[in-house]
């Protein structure tokens, strides 16, 4: 760019030149046939490359082949825009195969349009009507065999060319650009000073492109080629399949029912579920005005009977009462007014991230247990023989239940799901806003014959369709399901293209990832099996996979103190016992145990009162005067207690100004409890009880609050990965910020309560023990189970490193271990709970490797399964018109050389990764090897790869 600032007069005059003559100055036309009778050269074409000037005669015998230039005439001083029609070129329909003269053209109308790449056209036609109409065809057939698309079948005047549509369907789909900006750009290019008024297409341009869209996935779909036609139409059938799952008959050995156990998971269907409230629907048009071109063929499932289930049922209660859900209730927000959908539900191919057929629905008002019930049933209609591992965010809710709500549905809608044919896990990154406690059996880094597999291909899939958000949220129902059914179709084939570089990517990272993980593992199991019993801890283990909901979770460290209800509990039964000896005399109607709990709560109680003086308003001040006096008349009562049980301690609390009560802002009132009483006196003015009983249940204190600051850091956590995956415009992000607040301000109070009950325990009990599970708690502690420690999180961005450490690497905070209080004579549960994780990350690693090279060779059979269809189809169309007959052929023979071209890519790229990889040899069937080499041919060496495979890139995309 710096060598360009001197050179910017260079450029800016030789881009002025061109809009004279330049160097081509001739007053003849070159061009000529007879020299001697030229005619003046005054005409120049903007897309043709540049050239002397031409006269009209001229310029309309070179264009009679590309009709749709650009055409400018030299006044004397300046260019002056002028139309191929006005030069006097006209288009012969019916007879530009062989250029014969027709003896009776029909003139279409002075303003028929062509739209073309580079804007609108007038064009002068004729129709032919001559005796070789018959053969032409009607003015729709002749439009189309020119690459026209007229607007209308009745008396079109507006037409589009092939190449347009085909253009735009491909910026549509690649660059995500909506139709009016399309249409809108089209428009400037014919004429961007609003000098001239040309009539509005844009509504007959999203109505042929909305034909377009489904016409071609109709021919990519072979319906051409069957003879039932558009209306044998299957559902589902116009969606493109993962090559790499199972699919029953096409791609998976014979004997893959009868494989052991151990190995069963290579062919099971992973899936995920999520919903996306970003491609919402405005509630406009109707499927009168827009109708729904072959619902139920491809992405979304059948709309009339959706809605029909739907329909008998109303809104649903709270989705989830885990912890990490709890705050936000997908399913009765109240964004849904004005929408007639309020976004869509999935269920895709969650290894590989391929849309599936029926696996899309929209969502009404919310994440609901209805939509996604039936968007999970239709999509899993195709796959019900095979074993699923199925991934949701709210798996630990949204499977209880399940099997009974689909029995409510209609009979052409239950499917079977055999017990143990279905697992539920949740994706890794939502798994840490849920809760621990009972959820290891849902985690993908537990889950045996898992592998990799993190889920959260819908996360992914639903940043790829952000961009046509805006676009088609004003859409009636029919254009907006067709524009995503083609943008979803899209998505699957750049997977399916893109495949080969992905699997030999993700098969070099696993056997790295895995050689390492088995050396530590191998290693970590050297050092512990001489004092631990590590074939104990596979032993439980593995029953545990066997049955992880019925088994204590191995994963886990519980806690080895009790909480403060627990404490109270056991306090309270000693205090009945004791109350039982004969001779036990009650000194106040409240117990002793009574009297500290009190304590415990007015202090709670101050806490609460002195948080909202900091931020009262005006208006709010009355009611704070009405607390004060509560709180007042319980410190008074307290007192009294106090006398009874601790009288000596009430001249030290008289003598302190800061006990007494007669001061206005009662909530700064020192109440002192055993703790509060410096150490030097407490032993004589406090009973050894009353110090215990604090003492016990500060502890548990301090566990309840920490295990209230774990849940709000849950909450948060998922509330942030809500506000950015779903809230869009001012008011929802409000709301939601006013959540987050609200959320922070009781993680707040949680940490303060710790460090109160903290301190109160270190003045009771002293140092000890009890603090390597009770720590200090700093700010920087203070973070959810995702996050980093700060000061490595520092180090890191000074290095420019990656800030999201990998979970390998991250340090989790202390809180996250508190329960662990190890003890290594006995059973050493912080290193039974590191050996497992280690055990599970070198398996999950193993299995990935097993499955990449399973769905290696999937991939090479689904290729071969699908180039064998359409080589069936070349052989059995037949059809009375010769013409489409050999079309047919062609395009039939066409895709089955690309699928053949694809399996050769697949095995190329594949192949040279997994035989470097450990496990079983790899075996090729002979006809899957079977590829021709002069398609690709044997490539071995990289660079010459990467050479074909880029060509061979863009040739499918040419191709389809």
């Amino acid at each position: 760019m710096k060598s360009f600032v001197p050179k910017r007069d260079l450029y800016l005059n030789e881009m002025l030149r061109r809009d004279g003559r330049g160097h081509a100055t001739n007053d003849k036309c070159l061009d000529c046939l007879d020299p001697a009778h030229a005619g003046v050269a005054a005409i120049r074409c903007s897309v043709c490359a540049p050239g002397p000037l031409c006269c009209e005669a001229c310029a309309v015998r070179k264009h009679a082949g590309c009709p749709y230039h650009r055409i400018q005439r030299w006044t004397g001083q300046t260019f002056e825009d002028v139309t191929l029609k006005d030069l006097g070129l006209v288009i012969q329909l019916g007879h530009h195969h062989d250029r014969s003269i027709c003896t009776n053209p029909q003139p279409s109308r002075s303003d028929f349009s062509v739209i073309d790449v580079n804007g609108r056209h007038l064009v002068a036609v004729n129709f032919c009507g001559c005796d070789n109409a018959g053969k032409a065809g009607n003015v729709v057939e002749q439009l189309l065999r020119f690459d026209l698309w007229p607007a209308t079948d009745c008396e079109p005047n507006t037409v589009f060319t092939f190449q347009m549509l085909e253009h735009y369907h491909v910026q549509s789909l690649q660059g995500k650009m909506s139709m009016y900006d399309y249409y809108a750009s089209l428009e400037r290019l014919t004429d961007n000073t609003g000098t001239t008024r040309a009539q509005d297409r844009y509504k007959a341009f999203m109505r042929v492109v909305a034909q377009w869209r489904h016409l071609k996935l109709l021919k990519r779909a072979g319906r051409g080629h069957d003879h039932t036609g558009v209306a044998g139409t299957k559902q589902g059938e116009l969606a493109l399949r993962c090559p790499a799952c199972p699919h029953v008959g096409i791609n998976l050995p014979d004997n893959w029912e009868t494989i052991s156990d151990d190995l069963k998971y290579l062919y099971m269907m992973t899936v995920a579920i999520d919903a996306c409230f970003r491609l919402k629907r405005r509630d406009v048009s109707d499927t009168n005005k827009d109708p729904i071109l072959g619902s139920g063929w491809a992405y979304f499932v059948e709309d009339t009977g959706y809605h029909e289930v739907l329909a008998g049922y109303g809104d649903q209660k709270e989705m989830s009462t885990c912890t990490g859900l709890s705050a936000v209730d997908h399913a009765n927000t109240k964004f849904s007014q004005g929408y007639a959908a309020t976004g869509v539900g999935a269920v895709m191919c969650a290894r590989h991230g391929f849309w599936l057929a029926h696996g899309i629905g929209d969502i009404q008002k919310g994440e609901k247990y209805i939509n996604m019930d039936y968007i999970f049933v239709c999509a899993m209609k195709e796959y019900l023989v095979v074993n699923k591992l199925v991934s949701y965010d709210i798996a630990c809710q949204w499977s209880i239940g399940l099997l009974e709500r689909i029995e409510k549905f209609p009979p052409h809608l239950q499917i079977e799901l055999p017990a143990g044919s279905i697992s539920y896990v949740i994706p890794k990154l939502h798994f840490g806003a849920h809760k621990r406690e009972g959820h290891s059996p849902y985690s993908l880094n537990y889950r045996v014959g898992a592998g990799r597999t993190d889920a959260e291909t819908p996360e992914r899939g639903w940043w790829y369709m952000q961009a046509v958000a805006s676009s088609t949220k004003a859409m009636g129902p029919g254009t907006r399901q067709g524009h995503l059914d083609d943008q979803f179709g899209h998505s699957n084939w750049r997977k399916t293209v893109d495949m080969p570089s992905a699997m030999a990517k993700g098969l070099r990272i696993a056997q790295e990832a895995y050689a390492e993980q088995k050396e530590i593992f191998d290693d970590l199991t050297k050092s512990l099996s001489k004092n631990y019993d590590l074939v104990k801890w596979e032993r439980e283990v593995k029953l545990w996979e066997m049955d992880p909901f019925n088994r204590d979770d191995p994963y886990v460290v519980l806690s080895q103190g009790t909480t403060e209800a627990e404490a109270l509990r056991e306090l309270s039964e000693e205090e009945q016992r004791a109350s039982a000896v004969p001779g036990f005399v009650a000194l106040n109607d409240v117990s002793p145990v009574g009297f500290i709990t009190m304590g415990l709560e007015l202090e709670e109680a101050k806490f609460r009162l002195q948080e909202d003086a900091k931020t009262a308003t005006a208006s709010r001040v009355a009611g704070l005067f009405e607390r004060r006096t509560a709180l007042r008349r319980r410190v008074q009562k307290f007192r009294a207690i106090q006398g009874v049980y601790m009288p000596r301690a009430i001249m030290l609390l008289e003598a302190d100004p800061a006990c007494r009560t007669d001061i206005e802002r009662i909530e700064e009132v020192r109440l002192g409890l055993p703790s509060e009483i410096s150490s030097s006196r407490r032993d004589a003015v406090c009973t050894p009880r009353l110090q215990e009983i604090e003492a016990r249940l500060r502890e548990g204190q301090c566990r309840d609050a920490l295990q209230n600051v774990r849940n709000k850091l849950h909450t948060l956590s998922h509330l942030y990965l809500y506000k950015k995956t779903h809230v869009r415009h001012q008011g929802a992000s409000t709301r939601a910020r006013s959540e987050i607040s609200t959320q922070d301000v009781r993680k707040g109070r949680a940490v303060a309560k710790y460090r109160r009950a903290r301190r109160a325990k270190l003045a009771l009990s002293g140092r000890g023990a009890w603090e390597v599970e009770l720590r200090v708690l700093e700010d920087e502690d203070v973070r959810g189970i995702h996050d980093d420690d700060p000061a490595t999180a520092k180090k890191r961005k000074r290095h420019g490193e990656q800030l999201t450490p990998a979970e390998g690497r991250r340090i989790l905070s202390w809180i996250w271990r508190s329960g662990d209080v190890e003890d290594a004579g006995e059973s050493g549960e912080s290193l039974r709970v590191e050996w497992l994780k280690a055990r599970a990350r070198t398996m999950r690693w193993r299995e990935e490797i097993c499955l990449l090279r399973e769905e290696m060779r999937r991939v090479l059979g689904f290729h071969l399964y699908t180039e064998n269809e359409w080589l069936a189809r070349a052989r059995s169309v037949h059809s009375e018109d010769s013409a489409l007959q050999e079309g047919l052929v062609a395009y039939a023979l066409k895709q089955a050389r690309i699928r053949r071209r694809m399996r050769a890519v697949c095995r190329a790229r594949c192949m040279a990764e997994a035989r470097k990889s450990s496990g079983t040899e790899w075996v090729e069937s002979a006809e899957w090897a079977a590829v021709l080499d002069a398609e690709v041919g044997e490539l071995t060496d990289e660079a010459e790869f990467d050479a074909v495979y880029g060509v061979d890139d863009e040739v499918l995309d040419d191709l389809v």
